[in-house]
Order: structure tokens, then sequence, then C-alpha cells
């Protein structure tokens, strides 16, 4: 296995993608993977490492720092990234730096990313699009929930909301029985920049994409944890049915004793769903 070191892209109009890939000279199947709000490239840097050591080249995993957030972002820039400007800049690296059709891999926020690209971008650009505990757009109770926390954070900053966040994204099991994983998001969570992570839920609370679900032709899948607070299974049913260009059904795996955060409180499970979609892809 070969992993790349953290590189910047550059768009055209000056803005830095942060990405980390894996087998980064391969011809495998491109999988650029989509973190959710509070998030980075690190989301998937075990799901990426399993897979290019289970499918030594099968598989060229590329995760990034979301336009505008964590190293995406250098301390000038200003905050007004857009869900346009996201997935423009994210079409732009793809076709600078992959320079072949991908895979989306969408968690949370990510989902409506990855559906915002297939809005806009060219279709033959995108081989297929994986949701992984996300929904078309925030259900009202999410909605009420990452509004209150984003004016509290607003005026008061964002130092204790790390243990606060972890009960909504983690299973009771996982909390549980993963004691050092939480630890350490709890952590990275509150080393985030406020005026950052609170711009990213204005975005995520402003888009609605269900118009684009019946849309999509390219194959798709989706991955939940059975204690999804966000993205719970009936939801994800629901958003998978509505998928009807799809060439075939949309497949939704539920992973037991996961809650939103799936890749991390399952992974072995979370990668070998991901494979069996990704598997007829290569």
């Amino acid at each position: 296995m070969s992993a790349g070191r953290p590189s910047p892209f550059v768009t055209k109009s000056g803005r830095v993608l942060h990405f980390e890939e894996t087998s980064p000279d391969s011809r495998g199947l491109p999988v650029v993977c989509l973190h959710g709000i509070g998030g980075g490239a690190y989301f998937f840097t075990g799901f990426a490492r399993r897979l290019a050591a289970a499918f030594p080249d099968k598989y060229r995993v590329i995760t990034v720092d979301l336009p505008g957030t964590g190293h995406s972002r250098r301390a000038s820039d200003p905050v007004d990234f857009t869900l346009e400007t996201m997935a423009a800049d994210i079409g732009e690296f793809v076709r600078g730096h992959v320079g072949a059709p991908v895979v989306l891999l969408g968690h949370s926020f990510g989902t409506i990313l990855a559906l915002k690209a297939w809005e806009t971008w060219p279709k033959d650009s995108i081989r297929g699009l994986l949701f992984a505990c996300g929904l078309p757009k925030a259900r009202p109770i999410i909605h009420e929930r990452l509004s209150a926390r984003a004016r509290d954070i607003r005026a008061h900053g964002i130092r204790g909301w790390g243990v606060k966040v972890t009960p909504g994204v983690f299973s009771p099991r996982s909390q549980h029985e993963l004691p050092e994983i939480t630890g350490l998001f709890e952590r990275l969570f509150e080393e985030q920049v406020p005026e950052t992570y609170t711009r990213i839920i204005d975005v995520l609370l402003a888009a609605d994409l269900s118009a684009v679900t019946p849309t999509v032709t390219a194959p798709c899948a989706a991955i939940g944890g059975a204690d999804d607070s966000y993205a719970p299974p009936d939801d994800l049913r629901a958003f998978a049915a509505t998928l009807t260009g799809a060439p075939a059904r949309c497949p939704v795996t539920i992973l037991e004793g996961a809650g939103h955060m799936a890749f991390y409180e399952r992974p072995e499970e979370f990668a070998r769903a991901a494979t069996a979609f990704l598997e007829p892809l290569t």
C-alpha cells in the first residue's frame, strides 16, 4: 500500500483543497470521500487503508477536507463558501487531479454535496454514488438542533461541545465500547474554527436536494446505522426509494450497533458493505 502525504490542490480561483489518497499511482477505481460537518479527510483514513490492504491497486481512495474547511481553509480566507462553490471546487479537483470518472462517497452533509455534484457536474464524471448516514435534506428535528447549536457556538465558542455532540452521533453501544474513538472525536471536534463550523451548518440547513434524487441515473447505494438519529433507517430507506432513475434499486445496508459514524463504529462491516457496491463498478 502506498499512501500519499497531505497535498494541496489549488483551484483556478486560488482556493486550496487539502486531500490525502491511497495508491495515488494506481489505475484502480477512484473513490472520492466527502465528510460530514465537523469532520475532515481523516474521517475516511481507516476506510481507505482497509481497502488498500485488502485490494491492492483495485481502488484509489481519495479523502478531502471540504472546500473552506479544515486544512482546505487558510487563515486569510473569507468564510464565504456555499454548496455551489464547494461542488464546483471538488469538480475542478476531480477533473484536474483525479482525471477519471469517480465514485462519490458522501457522509451526512457529504450526501447533500454528492447530490449537488450530480446536479451540476457532467454526468459522465460520476461512476456511482454511495451515501453514508445521509439524507437529501436535514430532518426538522435536526434542523432545530443544529440551528440552536450554531447560535450557542457563535455566542459562546466551541469549547465544551465535543462531549455534547457525542451522544447524538455515536450509538450507545459505541459510547460504551469505543471510548478511545469517542474521546478523540470530542477533542478534534473542539479544534475546529467556530466560524467555519457554523458556516457549514448554515450551508447544510439551507440545502434541499430532494428534487435531484429522481434524476440520479448512476448506480447508488446507502449505508446507515441502526441507532442513527440524523438519518434513521426508515428515513434512509425512504430516501433510497426516491432514487427511481438509478439503473437498479438502491440497496440499503443498516449496521447494528452503529449511529451516525458507522465507518468508525463498525469499520469492517462498513468496508464490506461499501466494497459490495464498489466491486461491480471496477
